[in-house]
């Protein structure tokens, strides 16, 4: 009877400790488990997205006052070596105008990033465009980029701005129906000294742009005040611009689409 009484005390204390082992070796593997997880959540934590480096972070830099979907055209087109098509649609000429210094400096910081045309509407209003359909030839060109220049001065006194406004309407309209992806943005001509209707024609126009969430390049900030004499430094007999006024109107946009 004693003897069986100690066996059974034997087997009691050898189920105690297997049991606590076993416990303890749980525990040991939860506690495990426990800090392997940890590490990794800290391991994601540290991961930092690194800056493409095929795309040179000066010309990132140059992007910089552009829309964002522009900037992602740039960065797809250095990555895949196709040009971003850059259109100039509107009144100025195609040699001897702001565009022409502008063509120089986008070449020059860009490189063969951006593909410039640029189309002179000549002595077109906005009517002209709409009547004959001429605009819709950049239907053909499918731009990235339209940067387009009213006729506004051709308008003026001729067409009346709510006719205007209905032809640019047109148009954009157009050419966001035909090309989602482009990215159009507008600008008037040149200013004239101590105007008194077209001034207020150009700010409808911007207002335009506005509601209809388009970019608006207002170059008019660059140049002397509309009353100032000086403003006659900038125009020709004819009101168009002269090499100052080129000058002055081109660092605008010069200065939109390459932020130094």
């Amino acid at each position: 009877m004693k003897k069986m009484f100690v066996i059974i005390i034997l087997i009691l204390c050898v189920t105690t400790v297997v049991i606590g082992n076993l416990h303890w070796n749980q525990k040991i593997s939860a506690q495990g488990e426990k800090i392997s997880s940890s590490d990794r959540v800290d391991d994601k934590k540290e991961v930092v997205k690194e800056d493409n480096p095929d795309i040179n972070p000066k010309i990132s830099g140059y992007t910089t006052n552009l829309p964002e979907n522009l900037q992602k055209k740039v960065n797809e087109s250095i990555l895949n070596e196709k040009p971003v098509k850059l259109v100039i649609y509107g009144t100025s000429e195609v040699e001897g105008t702001w565009s022409e210094r502008f063509q120089k400096e986008l070449k020059s910081a860009y490189g063969n990033v951006f593909d410039l045309t640029v189309i002179s509407t000549g002595d077109k209003t906005t009517q002209d465009l709409v009547s004959d359909n001429s605009y819709k030839e950049l239907d053909k060109i499918a731009p990235d980029v339209v940067l387009f220049e009213v006729p506004m001065l051709k308008d003026n006194g001729n067409v009346g701005i709510e006719n205007t406004i209905e032809n640019v309407n047109e148009i954009i309209s157009n050419w966001k129906t035909e090309n989602k992806e482009a990215v159009l943005i507008i600008q008037p001509p040149n200013p004239l000294y101590n105007a008194v209707y077209y001034p207020n024609e150009v700010n409808q126009l911007k207002e335009y742009a506005k509601n209809n969430s388009l970019i608006y390049l207002d170059h008019w900030g660059n140049w002397p005040e509309l009353n100032d004499e000086k403003m006659k430094d900038f125009l020709t007999t004819n009101n168009s611009g002269n090499e100052k006024g080129f000058e002055v109107w081109s660092n605008y946009i010069i200065d939109y689409f390459v932020k130094k």
